[in-house]
Parts: C-alpha cells; sequence; structure tokens
C-alpha cells in the first residue's frame, strides 16, 4: 500500500507539469527548394582480385562482360569458357546531389549481381554510370570496403557480416553537371518533407513576416516571390534561415519485435479502464482511499485519498472511472512506474485505439 501511496504522489506531480513547447527548427531541415533535386545513378561493372569468391563459370554475364573487356583492350580470349573465380559482376549506384560540379567526388555503392561469394578484397573497374535519360554523368572506379576484416576465418552455420555488398567512399568522379534553373518561373517554390496544412501556413507567415511576399498553396508547397533585382542565392538563404514552429500530427509508432514505443506529444486520450496482467490502469479524474483492517493491531486505522489523472493498483476488484482526460505520457510513466514490460505497453495501446480511447494514428512497423 505504501508503494501504491508513492506511484499516486508523483503521477499527481506529473499531472501538474505542462508539456515542454516544440522547439523552432529552420525551415531548411524541413523543406527543401523544388529545383534542387538528388537523382539516382546506376552503372554495370566488374570487379576483380577477389580470392576465388567470384561468380562461377557458369553466370554468363560475367564471362560476356569480361570477354568483351579484355577485347577492346586488344586481348582477345581464345574461347569465352573463362573460368577463373576472381571475377565477379555488380551493380555500381550513386546519389547525384544538386549542384555538383565536374571533377566532384561521390560515394557509391557495390552489390554482387552474380553468385559470388564475396567482395572482400576485390577492385571496381572504371564503370560509366547512367542516369534515368542514359546520359553518363559519373565514372565509378576504386577498391571496395566491405567492412569485413583482412583473414576472418569463416565458421560454418553462424550467421557472417553481408560480404557481396562493399562501399568505395569518393569512388566516382563527376563528369557532367545536371542543370538546375530556380526561380525560372517568376518564383521560388518550397517544398515541405511532411506535407501539412498548419506547418505549410506557418512557413509562408514566416516568411512574410521577413519582408518576402509568399503564399502557401497547398498542404507540401509555398511559393515565394522574388521581386525584381533580388540575387536568388541570397532570396534562398534568407527563407532557409528562418525558424518556425512545425506541427505535428498524434501518432504512436510501435516496434513488436524490439519492444520500441514512440508517442508524440500531440496524443491524448479518452477517460478509459484497462485491466491487463494483473494490472488495472484507470485515466480520468479518480478518488482512492484505503482503510485499515479491523482487528489487526499491526495496522492503524487509516483512510488515504488521492485524486490523479493516471492512476494503476494490482486487484482483481471492480474497476471504477470518473469522467476525465489525460495524455498518454501520463499512462505510460504510471505503467512503468510498476516495471510494466514494453510488450505490456504494446498491447495495452492496441486495445485502446481499438476502443476508439485513442485519438491517434497507431503505426506498427
Amino acid at each position: 500500500m505504501v508503494r501504491l501511496i508513492a506511484i499516486f504522489a508523483v503521477l499527481c506531480v506529473l499531472s501538474s507539469v505542462a508539456l515542454a513547447v516544440s522547439p523552432t527548427v529552420r525551415i531548411k531541415d524541413i523543406a527543401h527548394v523544388l529545383e534542387a533535386r538528388d537523382n539516382q545513378l546506376m552503372g554495370f561493372g566488374l570487379v576483380v582480385g577477389l580470392r576465388n569468391s567470384g561468380d562461377r563459370s557458369s553466370t554468363g554475364f560475367t564471362q560476356q562482360a569480361l570477354t568483351n573487356l579484355l577485347s577492346r583492350m586488344g586481348v582477345v580470349p581464345q574461347s569465352v569458357d573463362f573460368r577463373s573465380r576472381n571475377v565477379a559482376a555488380v551493380m555500381v549506384t550513386a546519389t547525384l546531389p544538386p549542384f555538383i560540379k565536374p571533377g566532384q567526388k561521390l560515394d557509391i555503392t557495390v552489390s554482387s549481381v552474380g553468385d559470388a561469394t564475396s567482395l572482400q578484397g576485390g577492385t571496381l573497374l572504371v564503370t560509366p554510370l547512367h542516369g534515368v535519360d542514359d546520359e553518363v554523368y559519373a565514372v565509378a572506379q576504386g577498391s571496395l570496403l566491405v567492412g569485413l576484416a583482412s583473414g576472418t576465418p569463416s565458421v560454418p552455420y553462424i550467421k557472417q557480416r553481408q560480404t557481396t555488398v562493399g562501399r568505395i567512399p569518393g569512388g566516382a568522379l563527376v563528369e557532367k553537371e545536371v542543370p538546375v534553373s530556380i526561380g525560372n518561373k517568376g518564383v521560388v517554390t518550397i517544398v515541405l518533407d511532411q506535407p501539412d496544412f498548419t506547418t505549410a501556413n506557418r512557413v509562408s507567415e514566416s516568411i512574410r513576416r521577413a519582408g518576402i511576399d509568399a503564399e502557401a498553396m497547398d498542404a507540401a508547397t509555398v511559393t515565394v516571390s522574388p521581386g525584381t533585382d533580388i540575387n536568388l542565392v541570397r532570396l534562398v538563404s534568407r527563407v532557409e534561415n528562418l525558424t518556425i514552429v512545425p506541427d505535428v500530427v498524434a501518432k504512436i509508432v510501435v516496434n513488436e519485435r524490439t519492444g520500441t514505443i514512440v508517442i508524440g506529444e500531440s496524443v491524448k486520450i479518452s477517460p478509459v479502464a484497462v485491466s491487463y496482467a494483473g494490472i488495472d490502469v484507470i485515466i480520468g479524474d479518480v478518488a482512492l482511499f484505503s482503510e485499515g483492517t479491523a482487528g489487526d493491531s499491526s495496522q492503524d486505522d487509516a483512510r488515504y485519498r488521492a485524486r490523479s489523472m493516471a492512476t494503476l493498483k494490482r486487484t482483481e476488484g471492480k474497476l471504477s472511472l470518473v469522467s476525465g482526460g489525460a495524455t498518454l505520457s501520463g499512462l505510460v510513466r504510471a505503467l512503468n512506474s510498476i516495471g510494466a514490460s514494453p510488450q505490456d505497453l504494446i498491447a495495452i495501446l492496441q486495445a485502446m485505439k481499438k476502443s476508439g480511447a485513442i485519438n491517434a494514428e497507431l503505426e506498427v512497423i
């Protein structure tokens, strides 16, 4: 009983604490200029120098690619039946950021497409990287970093780290720039990474307070008019560094595999009573009391009362509920105070959502 009273006291204090105000963020952290977008690149290449861990001879496209490569270098193979397992066919992928110039470097990812068992210690040969328009925008080459220490033994029946995918930091040289035109239609378009009508309206208001003409077109788009004789780089820099408080939706994200629960600050619950695994949870304004047992000399007659937004106890008695409301964070703190496991919390949250007590989106990943 002493432990229960202590929990009630803590909950009373927590219920009187207001939620922290959401921090302000820069517009550049939640949005980007429409025309300034990334582009995906991809190419087919060969990795050589493997220690008998490359593609088998049955992989026909590896033999064909190697034969074509040797032919271009003036070495005409006598037979396409090349039996070396030191070569592997791979796909090379990279992301081309906006405004990057020829001669700059990109990080690339190299992935096996054949039946190679490992790319450890391999070297990628010159590989053109194409965009969706089939133009070559970068050329990749270099030694792979797989992440497995050299000489690490391969132990059967034990899961090993993935060795058929590797990276080459700065392994691609940009050959062609993707042209980016900002404000060519008389406006600069700002796009929110997470569309929201309230956030878009706050962005436009913040820009207008800075003396710049702006209008929210929809939940994700804000147009900015640069006016005349204004440097676009300076304009975008001013807009990006303005701050707002983004609106957040009421959402709960649950990972059942790891027992992880993430709760947004806007999540609230209606008055509800829950009983799960011997835990009785009451949400609302509840009057609680305990009387001493008559005839028990070890315990004086006493009467305890407490009012709390979120209470709990281990009992099989009847649940009582009085109208009121509470934040979900109060419920979680109450359950944690008696050592409820994450699986218990997940089950309770799912049941409360099913009953309609939680007016928020519950996403299970």
